[in-house]
């Protein structure tokens, strides 16, 4: 039993596939199938069950994984710390983050990165949430990015908080009309309420219950996001009669900003689309809402050195007033 055995059965029970496995591998289907009944021979056991589509592991193929994946992340974390001891100039980063967070988030902290690290190669997966922390429980990445409550995630993973996002409620420009929004008595009578957002900028405040017959745009469901809106609307006591569900923030805020309903998007949608001066943005509650997004690896996995510095990048570059 060596390293590469360990490597190409860790990648047939990844991909449920002989085939799928040798093209991620580079080697031929029969070579990978000779391995694999090698082994079997060897230990005296089926790892997989050929009888199943997609193929699937028998209760010892299922323990052959587990210290298979142990001993490999062993191995790893040794040549992450040597590197480390080598000035850890060279190596590649597998990051995982969600697709919309990419583009907003690396394209303000790769110009710094990469002038400390110009050799490190940064490979990403774009997945929604749930499917990061599958991948990282799977070592299939060295660490995610990723918003959020972290008090929920799955035992062995451990976060870092990166910076606070903060939530808006978004629609069209006039859309959102006086009754609408809290007021405050003053000798002139009841006005609108104007408090200072996190992002500094003077914003009225609307309850979302007062919207509540309104109609929202939102995203779809399975993601992190779809979650956290559902949790504001459960607390405002009731869930909007008509939604039209979009597959990302971005596209909720526009057609919010076109005047087809109302949204709620965090910090980072609107920033990207141009900034608060680009549209229509109010608070909404007693304290502004916000969630953390946060660095995400498993506890037993070495962090590198360029992996420390390019999470460390982010929290300089979204953590203090740069955003």
């Amino acid at each position: 039993m060596d390293f590469r055995e360990l490597t190409y059965i860790t990648a047939v029970a990844d991909e449920h596939s002989v085939t799928e496995a040798a093209k991620r591998l580079y080697i031929s289907q029969p070579s990978l199938s000779y391995i694999i009944s090698k082994t079997e021979q060897e230990l005296g056991v089926k790892l997989f069950d050929r009888k199943k589509t997609p193929l699937a592991l028998t209760y010892a193929g299922e323990v052959y994984m587990e210290h298979a994946r142990e001993i490999l992340r062993i191995r790893d974390n040794m040549k992450r710390e040597l590197q480390d001891i080598g000035h850890g100039q060279k190596g590649r980063i597998n990051l995982g983050i969600p697709n919309e967070r990419a583009g907003y988030m690396l394209a303000k902290v790769m110009p710094l990165f990469r002038s400390q690290y110009p050799n490190i190669e940064i490979r990403l997966e774009e997945s929604r949430s749930a499917e990061l922390i599958r991948n990282l429980r799977n070592d299939k990445i060295g660490f995610c990015v990723i918003p959020g409550d972290m008090s929920s995630l799955p035992f062995g993973l451990a976060s870092e908080k990166i910076y606070e996002e903060k939530f808006y409620v978004v629609a069209g420009e006039g859309v959102i009309t006086d009754d609408l929004l809290d007021k405050e008595d003053s000798p002139e009578g009841e006005r609108p309420v104007s408090v200072m957002s996190g992002a500094g900028i003077l914003m009225q405040r609307v309850q979302i219950k007062n919207l509540k017959y309104k109609p929202f745009i939102i995203v779809k469901e399975g993601t992190f996001l779809r979650r956290r809106i559902d949790e504001i609307f459960k607390e405002s006591g009731f869930y909007p009669k008509e939604i039209m569900e979009v597959t990302n923030s971005m596209s909720a805020v526009q057609l919010a900003a076109a005047g087809l309903g109302y949204t709620i998007a965090p910090e980072r949608s609107i920033i990207a689309l141009g900034g608060f001066d680009k549209f229509s943005c109010y608070l909404y509650g007693d304290k502004q809402d916000s969630w953390d997004v946060s660095a995400v690896y498993r506890e037993d996995v070495y962090l590198d050195q360029a992996e420390r510095a390019l999470i460390e990048t982010m929290k300089k570059v979204f953590g203090g007033d740069s955003e």
